[in-house]
C-alpha cells in the first residue's frame, strides 16, 4: 500500500513514516521543512532509499508537486500531520495559524478530490476540549477550544464531516493527548534544537546542559500539585492508533472521531521527577506564570478507540521517559 504523509519530518509524523515504511509501505512524504530538521528525511532516506519519496513543498503556498505525486502514484490515503502547533505562537499570529493549518488542509483536500482519494486521517489534537470541567475528557464532551491552535483543529474537523456526508472522503480524526519518548529503532524523536514549546523537549534540553533550567508554566492551577496535569502517551502506541485507523478506513464509510490517549493525567512534576528517576539526571526548574490558552487538566477517556478500532495504550510513563532520553542519547553530539 503506498500512502502520502504531510508532516513526514516533523517528530510524529517522521516516526510514523519510519514505522509505516518498516511495515512494508510505500511512502510519499511531505514537509515544508519550516519547523522540522531536514536531517530526519536524511535517517528515513538511508534506511528506506527505494520505498521512501520526499516533496518540499508548503501545502499553504502550493499544491504543486503534491498534485503531481497524487497523480503518479498510486496512492491509496493520506496520513495528515502537517500544521503550526504552538498553542502560545497561535494566540500571536492567528492569521499564520489560519492560512497554515485550515488553508493548507483545504489546498490537500482539493488535489485529493481532483485525484480521486479518498482516505484521510487528520492529526487533531485534545487541544479542541479546551477547559473542560468534565474529566476525562471523551469523544462526546463538549468543544470548548480556548486558543486559535484548538480553532483550527475544530474547523478542520468539522470540514472532514461535511465532506464525508457528501461522499468527497472516508476521514478519521484522532485526537492526540500529548506524545513523547522514541520508538524501539530510536532513529526519531522529539528534536530539543527545534524551539517546541513542549515539555519533554525543555527537559531533556536541561539534561544535555543546554539549559540551566526550565521553567514551568503555572503552579497555582486547582490539581494535586498546583501544576498543570496532561495525558501522555507513547509515540508506538500513538502510531499504532493510525495503523488501527487506516484498517478501519479499508471497511468503514463514516467520518469518525477518536482520543488516542492513556486515560490518566500526569502532572508537569511528575513528569520531571519520573525522568530524573529513571534516567538518573538532575533538572532543574523554576516556577513562573500560567501561558495563555494552557488550562488546568486534561486526559482522555479512551473507550471509544478500544472498543471500535481495537486500540489501547501499552506503555508507561517509566518507559516513555527512559525511551526519549535513551534515543537522544544516541544523537547527542548533534546537540554541543
Amino acid at each position: 500500500m503506498k500512502i502520502l504523509v504531510t508532516g513526514c519530518a516533523g517528530y510524529i509524523g517522521a516516526t510514523f513514516t519510519y514505522k509505516a515504511l518498516l511495515e512494508g509501505y510505500d511512502v510519499v512524504g511531505v514537509d515544508s521543512l519550516i519547523c522540522s530538521n531536514p536531517r530526519e528525511i536524511q535517517k528515513i532516506h538511508n534506511d528506506f532509499p527505494k520505498k521512501f519519496t520526499f516533496i518540499k513543498e508548503d501545502l499553504a503556498e502550493s499544491c504543486d508537486l503534491v498534485a503531481k505525486a497524487l497523480r503518479n502514484n498510486s496512492i491509496e490515503a493520506v496520513i495528515h500531520f502537517a500544521g503550526l502547533k504552538a498553542v502560545n505562537e497561535s494566540e500571536i499570529m492567528p492569521l499564520l495559524y489560519w492560512s497554515n493549518n485550515v488553508g493548507g488542509t483545504i489546498n490537500l483536500l482539493k488535489m485529493m478530490e481532483m485525484n480521486g482519494i479518498k482516505k484521510i486521517i487528520f492529526s487533531s489534537s485534545a487541544t479542541v476540549y479546551g477547559d473542560s470541567s468534565n474529566q476525562p475528557v471523551c469523544e462526546k464532551t463538549d468543544l470548548k477550544p480556548v486558543s486559535v491552535y484548538g480553532n483550527t483543529k475544530v474547523t478542520i474537523e468539522n470540514l472532514l464531516h461535511d465532506l464525508t456526508k457528501q461522499n468527497k472522503v472516508k476521514a478519521v480524526a484522532l485526537r492526540y493527548f500529548n506524545p513523547v519518548g522514541a520508538h524501539k529503532e530510536k532513529k526519531i524523536f522529539e528534536n530539543p534544537n527545534v524551539g517546541s514549546n513542549n515539555l519533554m523537549p525543555k527537559i531533556v534540553r536541561v539534561a544535555l546542559n543546554l539549559d540551566d533550567s526550565l521553567s514551568v508554566h503555572g503552579s497555582d492551577y486547582d490539581t494535586r500539585d498546583g501544576t498543570g496535569e496532561r495525558d501522555y502517551i507513547h509515540i508506538d502506541d500513538l502510531v499504532e492508533g493510525h495503523f488501527k485507523a487506516l484498517d478501519y478506513l479499508s471497511y468503514s464509510d463514516n467520518f469518525e472521531i477518536f482520543n488516542l490517549g492513556t486515560g490518566r493525567s500526569y502532572s508537569v512534576i511528575d513528569i520531571i521527577e519520573t525522568f530524573k528517576k529513571v534516567n538518573q539526571v538532575d533538572i532543574k526548574y523554576s516556577l513562573s506564570e500560567r501561558r495563555e490558552g494552557d488550562v488546568p487538566i486534561c486526559y482522555a477517556n479512551c473507550n471509544k478507540a478500544k472498543k471500535v478500532l481495537g486500540w489501547k495504550a501499552k506503555r508507561n510513563l517509566e518507559t516513555m521517559c527512559k525511551d526519549t532520553w535513551d534515543a537522544v542519547k544516541a544523537y547527542r553530539n548533534e546537540f554541543k
